[in-house]
């Protein structure tokens, strides 16, 4: 396993949280809304269905982009007028769906408290969208998806606000126990990247690190608190993500915790990615 943690792994597990994708018209709308948790006016875009109507009571998909992406990964990677023919030939449920801007901030509040992208999201956003689009009720009409950081993104939520969704899919997302997650930390060739220092804080911190660690926190059915787990990745995924999503699907069978697994063909891409977004629509809506 030394090999599993050698300075080429880390390399590679930045570069995880970079998403890919082409250019294209946008289908989403855009806004802004003023956060007190990151103390800024922070973008987020919405997609509706087509026909989308004002007595729809829709479910709701908060959906994490990966590093490197923003509010637009769906229109850059043509997303919306994918779920829109799926939508119009009855393949997939009608949903709203609301990409928030993550930045490179892996979607934690930050150790040094400069900034709070989780209760950006949940706190600030989510209301709003709830009341703005006239969503289903949570838990039950609230569902959470990312892919790459955003995968590690929704992982570290239901972990920390448990029973809040009633679905989460993690898409080709690094998940990382204590000491991978400490290895991280310390790694010195991450610091002109990602300021791992003011985001996780010093990896004496256990307590903090061992906080997200799902291996210790999901021993049993009931520490889900009710939310329908799915982990996806692609057979020609980085093979760092290969590894840790395969690892974690076999410590949840053999701790009898129910969950979707998906093994998808392709990569770690965009367009390997939008037929595994439509299947988590259909599978956890």
């Amino acid at each position: 396993m030394q090999s599993f943690y050698s300075t080429h792994f880390l390399i590679l597990l930045i570069a995880t949280a970079i998403g890919c994708g082409a250019s294209g018209p946008r289908r989403l709308s855009y806004a802004y809304l003023e956060s007190p948790a990151m103390g800024t006016e922070m973008e987020y875009s919405v997609y509706t269905p087509p026909g989308f109507r004002e007595d729809e009571r829709l479910p709701l998909v908060m959906f994490l982009h990966g590093g490197g992406d923003d509010p637009s990964s769906f229109d850059s990677a043509g997303i919306g007028q994918a779920l829109d023919a799926a939508i119009a030939l009855e393949e997939v449920p009608r949903a709203v769906i609301v990409l928030p801007q993550g930045n490179l901030g892996f979607w934690a509040n930050w150790y040094d408290g400069s900034a709070r992208y989780e209760d950006w999201v949940l706190d600030d956003l989510m209301p709003r969208v709830v009341r703005d689009y006239h969503t289903q009720s949570c838990p039950e009409g609230c569902h959470l998806m990312g892919v790459s950081m955003g995968g590690a993104g929704t992982l570290r939520f239901i972990l920390n606000r448990p029973g809040l969704f009633a679905s989460a899919t993690i898409i080709s997302g690094p998940i990382l126990d204590t000491e991978q997650m400490v290895r991280f930390v310390r790694n010195p060739l991450f610091v002109p990247v990602i300021p791992v220092g003011r985001i996780w804080g010093p990896a004496t911190r256990l307590d903090r690190i061992r906080r997200d660690d799902p291996y210790l926190r999901w021993q049993r059915q009931s520490d889900l608190a009710g939310t329908r787990l799915m982990v996806a990745w692609a057979r020609g995924d980085r093979a760092q993500i290969i590894e840790t999503s395969a690892r974690f699907h076999r410590h949840l069978v053999e701790h009898g915790i129910e969950h979707e697994s998906l093994i998808f063909e392709g990569n770690h891409s965009w367009v390997s990615w939008t037929p595994v977004i439509q299947e988590a629509l259909r599978r956890q809506l």
